[in-house]
C-alpha cells in the first residue's frame, strides 16, 4: 500500500511520543525513517518503529533520549548517546559537524554509547543540500569474520559519503559487508532464500538459509579490503569514541543490554576551497560525463551513485511511500498500542 508522506510521518511522531520520546525527538526520527522508505531503503525505515517498541517494552532504550555533549574544542565534538535512540544522537551530531564546519572549514563529531542511528546517507544528504561533504560511518554487532577468520567479530559497519550537486547529490551508503545485515532479516522474515556469497553458517559453509545465515557470518566487500575497511570504522567509531567494539556490540534486534553502538560524523565546507556554485556547475558536467559513456553490454542506463534512491524519493513524495500489508498492519498496531486514533489505510 502507499501511505502519504505526511501521514507517515505524523504516525511515526505519535508512536515515538507514545513510548515515551519528546515532541522534538520525534520529529528528527521520524525525518530520517521516513527518508529510508522514500528511498527504498525498507531495513532502516519504519519497520525499525517495531524494534525500538520491543526495547522500550524490554527496559532497554532510555527514552525519553538523551544526548551530552562530553567534550568539544574547535573543530571537534564527543557526544554520549546514552542508549537512547540512535537518531537523535546521529542528527545531534550532524547538525554539530554542520555547525563547526561553517566556522572553522571542517568539523568531526563522535558519539559513543548509542543504537541503531539507521540510514545514514538520510544524514549525509542533508548535508550536502546544504553545501556540505558529508562522511558518516557506525559500528554494529559481530556479524562478519575478519578476513581469514571463521568467527565474526566485526558488524557490516557502513559508510555513508555525500557530495552536493546541482538538484541531485552524489550519495554513496554501503555496509562494508556484501550486504547488510537487515537484508537478510528481511528475507528471514519474508521467508526467502538470499543469494549465493552473501554469508556463510556457523560452520563456514555457504549458505542461502537467512536463518543459518544469521547464525553464522556475512561476507566482506572485496575480501581483505572490506574487512579491513570494517576494522577501520570499529576503531574509528569505537576505540575512538570511547564507545563498545567488535564483540562487545550487542544486536539491536534482540534484548541483550545496551548495544554500546559508535558512529562518526565528517562534514567539510566546500565554500573553503571553490565556489559552491561553481563546484555544483563542475559536478553537473561530471554526472553527464559519466552517464554519457560507452555502456557496457546489455546495461540501458549508467546511474551516479545515490540516484535510484533520489528518483525513488521523488517518486514517493509524489505518489506516497510503498509499504507491503505486513508493515502497515504492524504500524497500526503499534498506533493503537499507544492510543492514537491514526491509521495507515
Amino acid at each position: 500500500m502507499k501511505v502519504e508522506v505526511d501521514k507517515l510521518i505524523l504516525a511515526v511522531e505519535e508512536i515515538l511520543v507514545g513510548l515515551g520520546e519528546t515532541e522534538a525527538n520525534a520529529k528528527k526520527i521520524a525525518e530520517i525513517l521516513v527518508k529510508a522508505d522514500m528511498r527504498g531503503i525498507s531495513t532502516h525505515g519504519v519497520y525499525l518503529l517495531n524494534v525500538i517498541a520491543m526495547r522500550v517494552d524490554g527496559g532497554q532504550l532510555r527514552l525519553p533520549t538523551e544526548v551530552e555533549v562530553l567534550s568539544e574544542k574547535d573543530a571537534t565534538v564527543l557526544i554520549d548517546g546514552k542508549d537512547g535512540i540512535g537518531m537523535v544522537a546521529g542528527y545531534f551530531a550532524l547538525e554539530k559537524a554542520i555547525e563547526k564546519a561553517k566556522e572553522y572549514g571542517i568539523g568531526i563529531s563522535l558519539i559513543r554509547n548509542t543504537n541503531n542511528v539507521g540510514c545514514l546517507g538520510c544524514y549525509t544528504e542533508k548535508a550536502a543540500d546544504n553545501g556540505m561533504i558529508a562522511i558518516m560511518a557506525s559500528n554494529a554487532a559481530p556479524a562478519m569474520a575478519p578476513w581469514g577468520a571463521a568467527e565474526k567479530f566485526l558488524g557490516t559497519n557502513p559508510i555513508a559519503l555525500s557530495i552536493p550537486g546541482d538538484g541531485m547529490n552524489f550519495t554513496m551508503d554501503m555496509a562494508t559487508s556484501v550486504v547488510a545485515r537487515g537484508k537478510i532479516r528481511e528475507a528471514q522474515r519474508k521467508g526467502m532464500k538470499i543469494p549465493e556469497g552473501w554469508a556463510l553458517d556457523a560452520e563456514g559453509r555457504p549458505t542461502t538459509d537467512p536463518e543459518a545465515a544469521l547464525k553464522g557470518t556475512l561476507m566482506p566487500i572485496g575480501g581483505p579490503k572490506g574487512s579491513a575497511l570494517a576494522m577501520a570504522v570499529d576503531i574509528i567509531c569505537g576505540l575512538l569514541a570511547g564507545s563498545g567494539y567488535g564483540n562487545q556490540l550487542k544486536s539491536f534486534h534482540v534484548l541483550e543490554g545496551p548495544t554500546r553502538v559508535g558512529a562518526s560524523c565528517i562534514v567539510i565546507d566546500v565554500s573553503r576551497f571553490i565556489d559552491l556554485n561553481e563546484f555544483k556547475e563542475k559536478m553537473k558536467v561530471y554526472f553527464a560525463t559519466v552517464k554519457g559513456l560507452k555502456k557496457a553490454h546489455g546495461v540501458e542506463e549508467i546511474f551516479i551513485p545515490g540516484e535510484i534512491e533520489f528518483r525513488r524519493e521523488k517518486r514517493s513524495r509524489e505518489e506516497g511511500v510503498e509499504l507491503d500489508d505486513k508493515l502497515a498492519s504492524s504500524i497500526n498496531a503499534l498506533l493503537e498500542k499507544v492510543g492514537s486514533s491514526l491509521r495507515l489505510n
